[in-house]
């Protein structure tokens, strides 16, 4: 009777627990899929963390050689240098900016031979001439274009990974060699300047002696009205010769400035008093200023063109000669001269500035020379305007 009322819960203990079971290993299976499944698509947080750091290296380093190479890059295109790379096949690599503009280059012909760039012959000349295999040291030369000077040196260069090619630059040196020019001529000129002065001084000394002759004769001659006509003459010949003498070595010598502040109503009132006799010579001092110069030798310029003028209006009706002293900027001023004399042949005015060249018979051709040379000294500039039978305008600014 027992067993009898027993097996019933035997029966549904024994389906319950293999239904808990089968829950059980369907449970199990169930998340062992979803875990085999998550191990397949996501790594384990190592290998991830490290392989995000590594990518972000990677990242960082790539803004790092961008960036670099962007700044090299800009540096290369803003130094006043031509460069041009090429490999050693002669096919270009890069170019700068400078490159481009300077040969008028608007397309990009990197991969390509140097030849497609269609440089000028000099230029491209050279490039034919570098052997790649040959070129162990630096190789250079001057090149003439457009009449410009450029200095262009070829040398080896690694540009890429290790690849090796050919680096040109060129660099204009027009004003370098300008300069050196002018420097040479100043020396020359300073050592036939130093010639001359010595030669001047022998010719003054014989001067003054055939002046001292010249001088014991006309005392001594008495009644001889012809004699003394010729001995006078000699005097006065000795004295022209003498003044030409004086006017080239003070052009011939180096001249040295003593820089001082002038008042240049005082200067003017001085430069004045020399031309008193002269009535159609009009002074115009607009205001008073100061100015820094040397004293003694504007005042010689500025009277050898007073002078000038007065000897361009001689025999002309109404002669008129003005003078203009004017304030400028930066304590600078202006000084004009201005006739209604013969004026200059167009033909002459190139020339006015050469010393000794003249148009008058008494006139020694350096007075023109000797201002150009005073004003140099003070960074100041001298502008001569003519026209034949109308007058002449000079204008120095300082």
């Amino acid at each position: 009777m027992d067993y009898i009322k027993l097996k019933p819960l035997l029966i549904g203990t024994l389906f319950i627990t293999g239904f808990l079971f089968l829950l059980f290993v369907f449970i199990v299976r169930r998340l062992r899929r979803e875990f085999e499944s998550r191990k397949i698509v996501e790594p384990d947080d190592i290998f991830y963390q490290n392989l995000k750091t590594a990518l972000e290296k990677q990242h960082a380093l790539n803004l790092e050689v961008k960036r670099r190479e962007e700044f090299q890059k800009t540096i290369l295109d803003s130094i006043p240098v031509g460069v041009l790379v090429l490999d050693k096949y002669k096919k270009v690599r890069d170019l700068n900016q400078f490159f481009k503009k300077f040969f008028n280059i608007s397309d990009n012909y990197i991969g390509h031979a140097f030849v497609k760039l269609n440089l000028p012959s000099p230029f491209s000349n050279f490039i034919k001439e570098i052997n790649f295999s040959m070129l162990l040291k630096p190789f250079e030369k001057r090149i003439l274009f457009n009449g410009k000077v450029l200095l262009v040196k070829a040398s080896k260069v690694t540009y890429f990974q290790g690849e090796e090619g050919i680096l040109v630059v060129f660099q204009d040196i027009t004003e370098l060699e300008d300069a050196k020019r002018k420097l040479e001529l100043k020396n020359r000129l300073e050592y036939i300047g130093e010639m001359s002065a010595n030669i001047a001084h022998e010719f003054k000394n014989s001067i003054s002696t055939v002046k001292g002759y010249g001088q014991m004769i006309l005392q001594q001659l008495e009644g001889n009205n012809r004699a003394k006509r010729y001995a006078e003459k000699i005097l006065k010949e000795s004295e022209n010769i003498n003044e030409v003498v004086n006017r080239f070595l003070l052009y011939a010598k180096p001249l040295s400035l003593n820089i001082e502040e002038i008042d240049a109503f005082s200067f003017f009132e001085e430069l004045k008093m020399g031309f008193f006799k002269f009535d159609f010579v009009k002074f115009n001092l607009a205001t008073d200023f100061r100015f820094k110069g040397d004293t003694l030798l504007l005042r010689q310029c500025f009277s050898n063109l007073i002078k000038n003028a007065i000897e361009s209006v001689s025999g002309v009706d109404n002669p008129e000669v003005q003078v203009f002293f004017e304030k400028g900027e930066d304590k600078g001023f202006t000084f004009r001269v201005k006739d209604n004399g013969s004026g200059i042949d167009e033909s002459d005015m190139t020339k006015i500035f050469i010393p000794f060249f003249t148009t008058r018979s008494e006139g020694t051709g350096l007075g023109l020379s000797l201002c150009e040379k005073i004003l140099t000294l003070h960074n100041g500039t001298i502008e001569v305007k003519s026209e034949k039978g109308r007058g002449t305008e000079v204008i120095v600014r300082i």
